[in-house]
């Protein structure tokens, strides 16, 4: 089995362990759309916010959703991801700041940064108006 298979495997666990302890509670729409997406009932998870849409494709080891559960979905590993963090990917846009110059070393990528959390979420435009996502976290 590969890695991404007993990570996206072990993700899916923990979201039904969460909606299992969320009882009455439902899960936001964002949150929604990343459930579907890991488990395959969507090809993508597309958002829409602030006037951007952002799309998750499953990418491969250097982007997008298999990048982040083989570099980042790890315990101990740089850049760790919880399952919360991951299904709150939207979050970081929403109550982070945009990165400039400083902390952005490619000037065609789009960085937001949320400081309490300290995670990176990395925007790759496209000819479509889509930017494309990745993220990690930086602690």
């Amino acid at each position: 089995m590969s890695i991404y298979s007993e990570r996206l495997a072990r993700l899916k666990r923990e979201i039904i362990i969460i909606r299992n302890r969320l009882k009455k509670k439902k899960f936001k729409t964002h949150q929604r759309i990343m459930i579907d997406f890991i488990n395959g009932v969507t090809d993508v998870a597309k958002f829409e916010l602030y006037g951007l849409i952002v799309v998750l494709r499953k990418g491969d080891a250097k982007k997008g959703f298999v990048h982040i559960l083989e570099k980042h979905y790890c315990i101990g590993c740089q850049g760790e991801l919880q399952t919360m963090e991951i299904l709150n990917i939207m979050d970081i846009i929403k109550r982070g700041i945009r990165l400039e110059n400083e902390g952005n070393t490619n000037s065609n990528l789009i960085v937001y940064f949320r400081n309490d959390t300290k995670h990176k979420l990395v925007l790759k435009p496209t000819r479509s108006e889509e930017y494309v996502v990745t993220m990690y976290s930086i602690s």
